[in-house]
């Protein structure tokens, strides 16, 4: 009798009409993916990869717009995500997670990483420092006695933030020139010569130059997180740059940014009824067939985490020891006259 009783409870519940709201809320609607930077790269294209195939897994099958909103490194997106986007469950976003790390050393940026809702994460982000062939740096130790261009967007960036950190720490000579909207723009620069190098871009955007690869125009110099990626064994991490254990602690935690990763996540205070949902739909992304073969494509190496881990690598990635948080601001701030 008692089983009865509660199945009768569970029954009329899933009936019920506020129930039934949850599960037909996105029919019909349009949400809005709001991408942190300019169109071409990798956080765009897996962006619109998600756009194009997500809604098959949403209740009601929405329409999903990507938007471009480029700007300081995904800053803007991220404050516009934070402040601005209705939290209905119709305004969701993927940005650059060095966006993390700038709340770290930006503690006056205009939103807090935590508090966003983290529906999940497409890959860990395997970030590298480049240099052309014909540039005279080879190597991180070729930059300590040789200096050249390297392209940057804004100085929220890991793009600039790097090689300012490793001038400051190891001696390399790294000269930052910024206001580069995207990956894009920089690699080309640097193919015509404007530029001797990249000071962060995503390995899945050089790997996608075949022509690149093959001629061995692209030298890797830098993998811009803890320990090397599996991708460049031959390469080294940040870390292993310094020559003290507390530099290595400072370059450590400003490799942390590989470990967030390609994300998807909705703005605070979104409706708790959308969370669920749209946790389901990611995971359930990461698993189709057809994403992972045109993320494949895309070199999009898919390896998920889902929101609520995420959001715990989000809170690790957000602290750190006060003398390291200290040092890794002082090393990342624009020079002066730079």
């Amino acid at each position: 009798m008692k089983q009865i009783v509660v199945a009768a409870i569970f029954l009329a519940h899933a009936a019920s009409p506020a129930l039934a709201q949850d599960t037909d809320f996105y029919k019909g609607k349009t949400i809005n993916l709001i991408i942190g930077s300019a169109e071409s790269g990798m956080y765009d294209s897996g962006g619109r990869l998600m756009a194009r195939l997500m809604p098959r897994y949403i209740p009601g099958a929405p329409t999903i717009v990507p938007r471009n909103m480029p700007g300081a490194s995904s800053v803007r997106a991220a404050e516009f995500l934070y402040n601005v986007a209705p939290k209905d469950g119709l305004t969701l976003a993927t940005v650059q997670p060095s966006i993390v790390l700038n709340k770290v050393l930006d503690p006056a940026a205009k939103y807090e990483p935590e508090k966003y809702v983290w529906i999940g994460r497409v890959q860990p982000v395997s970030l590298v420092g480049i240099t052309w062939h014909t540039s005279g740096v080879l190597t991180a130790a070729d930059a300590k006695t040789k200096a050249i261009p390297m392209g940057a967007s804004g100085a929220q960036g890991t793009s600039a933030m790097v090689p300012w950190a490793l001038n400051a720490l190891t001696g390399t000579k790294f000269n930052v020139v910024r206001g580069y909207q995207s990956s894009r723009q920089q690699i080309l620069a640097t193919e015509k010569g404007e530029l001797g190098g990249v000071g962060s871009t995503g390995l899945t955007d050089i790997l996608a130059r075949k022509d690149w690869m093959d001629a061995g125009h692209v030298k890797f110099i830098y993998s811009i997180s803890r320990t090397r990626s599996k991708h460049l064994p031959d390469v080294p991490a940040l870390p292993e740059l310094a020559d003290n254990e507390f530099a290595k602690q400072v370059l450590g935690m400003l490799g942390s940014v590989s470990d967030v990763g390609q994300t998807l996540m909705g703005p605070p205070g979104m409706d708790a009824a959308r969370t669920p949902i749209l946790r389901r739909a990611f995971d359930a992304l990461m698993k189709d067939k057809e994403f992972v073969a045109e993320a494949a494509k895309l070199t999009i190496d898919v390896e998920p985490q889902d929101g609520a881990t995420l959001e715990k690598t989000v809170a690790d990635g957000s602290t750190g020891p006060k003398q390291v948080l200290d040092k890794l601001r002082e090393v990342t701030r624009p020079p002066e006259g730079g």
